[in-house]
């Protein structure tokens, strides 16, 4: 039938049609299940999984890097280091450093940040960015990413020696993924 032999009527009813139709809902899902189940097709949940995973360890990282220890950001922020009791410890990684789980990782530092806090030493630290600029001078250097030997993070303690530093250092996460820490005291003039 062309459309010379429909009636008036016949064409307004024909142009008020809809001129795209929507499937079903769950035809999709149908057709999907069963073009998988004869193996035309391979199921999408790898990628599903592995970007739930990314997400969480971007989350994790993004936690790590918000503050290494939130329910105390605001006490280290007013922790007062006494001079002639602070010690810097510097954190530094080279190719030999394997990192962790990153919130297995956090919990870790948590847990020994509250440690020493427990034993009456004074404990504050952060993160440090990757992001460094070397002045000589009057000009300025962009720190290279790729040096051999970079500093992550630093903490500073207040201990009664620099042995009791040494102590402190030695109990820090950062040793056990190869990491190594470089134990400074405060020169106090």
């Amino acid at each position: 039938m062309s459309e010379e032999q429909l009636s008036e009527a016949e064409k307004k009813l024909f142009e008020a049609l809809e001129r795209e139709a929507k499937p079903p809902a769950q035809l999709e899902k149908n057709i999907i299940t069963q073009l998988e189940s004869e193996g035309l097709i391979k199921k999408t949940t790898a990628m599903k999984n592995y970007l739930k995973w990314a997400a969480s360890v971007a989350a994790a990282i993004l936690l790590f890097m918000g503050g290494m220890f939130y329910e105390k950001s605001k006490a280290q922020l007013m922790v007062e280091i006494e001079p002639t009791k602070g010690y810097m410890l510097l954190l530094h990684e080279d190719a030999s450093f394997a990192p962790g789980d990153p919130m297995a990782m956090f919990e870790e530092y948590k847990t020994w940040m509250e440690d020493t806090f427990s034993k009456g030493i004074k404990i504050t630290g952060q993160e440090l960015k990757e992001e460094a600029t070397v002045v000589k001078g009057q000009t300025e250097e962009v720190f290279p990413r790729d040096a051999a030997t970079k500093t992550t993070g630093y903490f500073l303690v207040e201990a009664k020696s620099y042995e009791d530093a040494v102590a402190v250092a030695k109990e820090n996460p950062h040793i056990k993924y190869g990491g190594s820490i470089e134990v400074k005291p405060f020169m106090v003039r």
